[in-house]
Formats: structure tokens, C-alpha cells, sequence
């Protein structure tokens, strides 16, 4: 208590100094504590112990041919039957189911115009060294950022639909990054 504010009536360090050495011999008697010392002695805990048995037994197994059936019967992941989608795929589907409705490029070439998108930006200089193995997170954005403006101004002239959109459209840029920061993430 000294330690948190500094004692300057008398009678508050002398009340402390008595509760300090008499709250130790204070018995206090928990309702709780009589069933946990009745189940505790109820339950003979030496017999749950290992013991050995035998000596020198050998376990026997059957010679025959068996087939052990799994533990669990219902195991997760693929399952035939189930479809198995590329993460890839998902994420350029639905990019494009939410941005490029009325677009004149057929799937497979918004698939090759994403996946160029993520191949120069992993081929950027900086994208190693200040995106891929850069540990804070705030530095990794801004480089980020940077890396993807100087990608989408190179490839303006390919893809000038493309380019007015990441300019001129807030929503569609952060759309953009984000699909893209997702395929990065996934090694794409």
C-alpha cells in the first residue's frame, strides 16, 4: 500500500500495519472445501495407478490378414462427390462477378488479365524486399500500395478499361488490392 499512495494520516498506517499481520491468522472457512475433501476421499485415486501385471508375457496378435477401420468414420477435407474449387479461381470469380458485369472480356481473359496483374507484381523489384519479407505491417501497405501503382500505370496502355477503372473508382481499387493481396497470400 506505501508503494501506491503515500501514508500521511497516521491512523491509516497504523490500521494497515494491524490488518497486515492479522489477516494471516484469520480463519476462513470455505463451504465448498467439505464436498471436495468428500469426493477426493470417496474416490480411491491408487487404483487408477499402472501396475504390472505379468512378467515376461509376450502379446500375442492374430497372424490373419485384417483391416483396421479408421477411428474417426467421417473425416473432413475432400470427399467424393464434393466439388474442389481452386482458391484462385474463387477469388478471380467473384472479383469479376462484382466489378466486370458488362465487360466485353470473356472469363478466361479476366482470369489471364488478374493473373498478369499478380504475375508483375511479384516480377516488381521492390515486391521481395519491402512487401514479401518485410515484417510490419504498416511499411508492407504503403510498399504495397506503391508497388501496385507503379504495375497498374505500366499497364495502362493494355488494359485502359482496366486502368480508368483503378483510378477513378475508389471502391473498385480497394476491391482490386484486396483480390490481389488474397492471391499473393495464397502463393498464386
Amino acid at each position: 500500500m506505501a508503494s501506491i499512495m503515500p501514508f500521511e494520516v497516521l491512523d491509516w498506517e497504523k490500521l494497515f500495519w494491524f490488518l497486515k499481520f492479522l489477516v494471516p491468522k484469520l480463519k476462513i472457512r470455505d463451504p465448498n472445501q467439505d464436498a471436495l475433501n468428500e469426493l477426493l476421499e470417496s474416490v480411491d485415486l491408487s487404483s487408477y495407478g499402472l501396475g504390472r501385471t505379468k512378467l515376461g508375457h509376450a502379446i500375442e496378435l492374430d497372424a490373419s490378414e485384417a483391416e483396421l477401420e479408421p477411428q474417426n468414420p467421417n473425416p473432413r477435407g475432400y470427399r467424393e462427390g464434393d466439388p474442389q474449387e481452386d482458391p484462385l479461381e474463387e477469388i478471380i470469380r467473384s472479383f469479376n462477378d462484382r466489378w466486370f458485369q458488362g465487360w466485353s472480356a470473356t472469363p478466361e481473359e479476366q482470369r489471364v488479365k488478374f493473373l498478369n496483374i499478380v504475375e508483375s507484381v511479384q516480377a516488381h523489384p521492390d515486391y521481395e524486399e519491402k512487401f514479401s519479407e518485410n515484417p510490419d505491417p504498416f511499411s508492407r501497405e504503403l510498399a504495397f500500395e506503391k508497388i501496385m501503382k507503379e504495375v497498374m500505370l505500366k499497364r495502362r496502355k493494355e488494359e485502359l478499361e482496366l486502368y480508368k477503372l483503378h483510378s477513378q473508382d475508389q471502391a473498385f481499387k480497394s476491391s482490386l488490392y484486396q483480390s490481389i493481396k488474397e492471391a499473393l497470400a495464397r502463393g498464386i
